[in-house]
C-alpha cells in the first residue's frame, strides 16, 4: 500500500475501495477479495497492539502505522477523534521491493505450534477449492518452525463410490437449465439429467423465470463414499487412516466464490442443505454429510445477487439465495434417489420370486413322479427298502403340502399388494381432498357468518344459495370417492364408462375452478357410450392422479411465465386439460397443455420416488401407483407420442380384458 492508501483506505472503515477495484479490473485471473471494508477490524480480536509496515514498488521508504487498541477503551467517553492514528514514514527500502507486514502484539490468547497446526488443517486448508490445481498462497511458521497447510487428498476422488456433477446455465436466449451426470461407480450405473424452464422453477421453490436468471450460473460436484466399503490403499495407509483422511475433508457441499471458501457452509456444525436430516429418512442413511466431499462454485461476476453477509457468515438472505439453496438441495435429493433406486433395482433382480420357485418345484416334482415307480421297485428288492420307499413318498407328500402353502401365501401376497397399492393411492388423494374440504368448509363458515350479521333478506337468501352450491360440490366429491371404500374397492360392477369418467372429471373440476383451468371431456366416436364390467374405484384413482399432475404443472408453468398468481388479474384460463374417451378402442387419455415430459424420461417417470416437484412436496409415487393399479386390473398406463420439441403431454390408460 502507498502512504495515501494506508491513510485514506485502510483507516477508513467500510470503504468500497475493494469493490470498486474489482468492478474496474479487466484481469479475470486476479481474484480480488474483500468488499465490506471491515476485515481489518479483526486484528483487534487477536491482540491489543498492531503495527502495519507497507510499501509499493518504486517507493523509497516504508509507511508505518501503529495502533494501541487499549487507547480506545481508555477513552471510551471521549470523541473518537481524540485518539490520534496517523501513518508515519519509516525506514528506507529497496525500490523494487513491495508488500505489507502486519504484526500483532499483546496477544489476547495463548498460541502454540499445535494450535497453529490445527488451524492450518481445519481452517486454512479449506480456504480454497480443494479440487482446483491452485494451492493457498500462504506460508505459516511458529517461532521459526514451518507449519504446512495440508493439501486435499486427491487420491480420495478415485475411491468415491458415487459421483454427481451438475451445471446451472442461464443463457441470454432460451430457458434456465440444470443438467448433469450421475455415476454410481459401485454398481457401474450411470444416468444423465436435464431440467429446464418450469421444472427448474419448481425445484427452486415456485419462482419465476426472471428470478432464476438473477441467480446466475453455478456448478456442483459431489463425491459420495460408502464408508463401510472403503479399503486400505497401498502406499497411502490402512483402512483407519483412509477413513480419517475422508473425515478431514467430508462435511457436505462447501461453497466457493472465485475459488475461495464462503463460510460457514459445510462446516462442522452447518448442514445448510439438510443432508443429514434427509439421509436419516432413507435406506442406509445415504448421502449424509460424513459421506460427502463436495463443492458448489459461484463467482462475483456471474452471481452478483449472491453476496456475503456483513459478518461473512454465509450469504445474505434474498429470494435469489433461497432459490439457489433449494436448487442445490433438490439436485442432491435427486442424486440420493438415484442411488437408492439402483440399490433397490439390483436387490429385486437377485430376489427369487415365489412364483418362479413354485414353477421350478413343479418341474422337479414331475421328474420325480416319472422315476418314482422305478425307484420304489428298486428299493423293494433291498433290505429295508419298503420302509425307505415309504419315507420317500412321505417326504414328497410333505414337500407338495409345503408348496401348496407357498402358493397360497403368494396369492395372499398378491392380494395384499393390490390392497397396499389401493391404500397408497388413497393416501395421496386424501392430501388433495383434505385441502379441498378445508377450503370448502372455510368458505361455508364465512357464508354463514355473513348471513348471521346481515339484516337484508335478499343478502341472506344469496348467502344460502352460495352455501347450497358449496355443499353440493362437496357431495359430488364424496360421491365419486365412495367407490374407494373398503367394500367396493375390488368389486366389479357394470356401468357406462363415458358417464363415470365424466363424473370423475366434473367432480375434480368443481374443486379446481379457482385455478382457472378448463376441463374438457371428449368422446370418440362422438355421442357413443361404452358399458363395461370393472372396478369403478380404479378409474377414480388413476384419472384423479393424472388430473392432479396436469393441474400442478400447468400452474407451475403459469407461475414461471407470469410470476406469483397474486400479482396478476384477469379471468383468462391458464391452461386446458382434455380427457379423451375412445369407446371402441377401450382407451382413456389425459392431455394437457403444460410443459410436458421429456422423451428421455418416458419410463423413468413411472419409477417409484422419481419426482421433479419441489423438494419434500413431491413423493414420486403418483404415476408409479397409477400404473400398478392399471396393471393389477389387467390394463396398461403409458405416455403418448412426443411433439417436435421432444415433449410428451399425453398419458393413456388402455383397458385390459378384465375390464371389459
Amino acid at each position: 500500500m502507498s502512504a495515501r492508501t494506508l491513510r485514506d483506505v485502510y483507516l477508513t472503515i467500510g470503504t468500497s475501495y475493494r469493490a470498486r477495484e474489482r468492478a474496474e479490473s479487466d484481469d479475470e485471473s486476479r481474484v480480488i477479495l474483500g468488499e465490506k471494508g471491515l476485515g481489518r477490524l479483526s486484528a483487534m480480536r487477536l491482540g491489543d497492539g498492531m503495527e502495519v509496515i507497507t510499501g509499493i514498488e518504486g517507493g523509497a521508504r516504508w509507511s508505518v502505522l501503529e495502533i494501541d487498541w487499549n487507547a480506545f477503551a481508555r477513552a471510551a467517553d471521549e470523541d473518537i477523534d481524540s485518539i490520534a492514528v496517523e501513518p508515519t514514514t519509516g525506514a528506507e527500502k529497496d525500490r523494487s521491493v513491495k508488500g505489507t507486514l502486519i504484526r500483532i502484539t499483546a496477544l489476547t490468547a495463548p498460541w502454540s505450534q499445535a494450535k497453529l497446526e490445527d488451524l492450518a488443517r481445519d481452517t486454512f486448508a479449506r480456504l480454497v477449492d480443494p479440487f482446483a490445481s491452485e494451492t493457498l498462497p500462504l506460508k505459516l511458521s511458529f517461532n521459526g518452525v514451518s507449519v504446512s497447510v495440508p493439501s486435499f487428498a486427491a487420491f480420495l476422488i478415485g475411491q468415491a463410490h458415487g459421483v454427481l456433477t451438475a451445471d446451472y446455465a442461464v443463457p441470454e436466449r432460451g430457458e434456465p437449465s440444470l443438467s448433469g451426470r450421475m455415476n454410481y461407480r459401485l454398481r457401474n450405473r450411470r444416468r444423465t439429467f436435464a431440467f429446464q424452464g418450469a421444472e427448474v422453477a419448481e425445484m427452486g421453490g415456485d419462482v419465476s423465470r426472471e428470478l432464476l436468471k438473477r441467480i446466475g450460473p453455478f456448478s456442483l460436484e459431489v463425491h459420495w463414499f460408502n464408508r463401510r466399503l472403503l479399503t486400505k490403499l497401498e502406499g497411502i495407509g490402512t483402512l483407519a487412516q483412509v477413513r480419517r483422511m475422508l473425515a478431514e475433508w467430508a462435511g457436505g457441499v462447501a461453497l466457493y466464490r472465485d475459488g475461495y471458501r464462503v463460510n460457514p457452509y459445510a462446516g462442522p456444525k452447518d448442514d445448510w442443505l439438510d443432508l443429514d436430516r434427509d439421509a436419516f429418512s432413507t435406506s442406509g442413511f445415504k448421502l449424509n454429510r460424513g459421506q460427502i466431499v463436495g463443492r458448489a462454485l459461484i463467482s462475483k461476476a456471474r452471481n452478483p445477487n449472491l453476496t456475503d453477509q456483513t459478518n461473512r457468515e454465509g450469504l445474505t438472505d434474498s429470494p435469489e439465495k433461497a432459490a439457489f439453496v433449494r436448487l442445490l438441495s433438490a439436485t442432491m435429493e435427486f442424486f440420493r434417489g438415484f442411488l437408492v433406486e439402483i440399490d433397490q433395482e439390483l436387490n429385486r433382480a437377485h430376489r427369487v420370486g415365489a412364483r418362479d420357485a413354485l414353477d421350478r418345484f413343479r418341474a422337479e416334482d414331475a421328474r420325480i413322479e416319472d422315476i418314482l415307480p422305478e425307484l420304489v421297485e428298486a428299493l423293494s428288492e433291498t433290505s429295508g427298502g419298503i420302509k425307505l420307499s415309504r419315507q420317500v413318498k412321505e417326504s414328497l407328500g410333505s414337500l407338495r403340502e409345503a408348496a401348496a402353502e407357498v402358493e397360497a401365501a403368494a396369492a395372499a401376497q398378491e392380494q395384499e399388494r393390490g390392497r397396499v397399492m389401493h391404500l397408497a393411492s388413497i393416501g395421496l388423494m386424501i392430501e388433495i381432498l383434505a385441502h379441498e374440504l378445508y377450503r370448502a368448509t372455510s368458505g361455508g363458515l364465512k357464508t354463514i357468518a355473513v348471513a348471521r350479521t346481515s339484516r337484508n333478506p335478499n343478502s341472506t337468501d344469496t348467502s344460502l344459495r352460495v352455501l347450497e352450491a358449496q355443499l353440493k360440490t362437496l357431495q359430488k366429491r364424496l360421491k365419486v370417492l365412495d367407490p374407494l371404500s373398503t367394500n367396493a374397492r375390488q368389486t366389479k360392477e357394470e356401468f357406462d364408462l363415458v358417464d363415470w369418467v365424466r363424473e370423475i372429471v366434473d367432480s375434480f373440476a368443481s374443486q379446481s375452478s379457482r385455478d382457472r383451468i378448463v376441463f374438457r371431456t371428449a368422446v370418440v366416436p362422438r355421442g357413443t357410450t361404452r358399458r363395461i364390467r370393472a372396478v369403478k374405484g380404479m378409474f377414480v384413482q388413476i384419472i384423479e392422479n393424472l388430473l392432479s399432475n396436469s393441474v400442478h404443472w400447468i400452474l407451475q408453468q403459469d407461475k414461471y411465465d407470469n410470476g406469483p398468481r397474486g400479482d396478476r388479474t384477469g379471468a383468462d384460463p391458464v391452461g386446458t386439460i382434455t380427457v379423451r374417451i375412445e369407446t371402441t378402442a377401450n382407451r382413456i387419455s389425459v392431455i394437457d397443455d403444460g410443459p410436458g415430459i421429456p422423451e428421455d424420461r418416458r419410463e423413468l417417470v413411472f419409477q417409484p420416488f422419481f419426482t421433479t416437484k419441489r423438494q419434500k412436496e413431491g413423493r414420486g409415487l403418483g404415476l408409479y401407483i397409477a400404473r400398478e393399479i392399471a396393471e393389477y386390473h389387467g390394463g396398461t398406463l403409458t405416455l403418448g407420442d412426443a411433439d417436435e420439441d421432444g415433449m410428451i403431454n399425453t398419458v393413456t390408460l388402455e383397458l385390459g380384458e378384465s375390464d371389459e
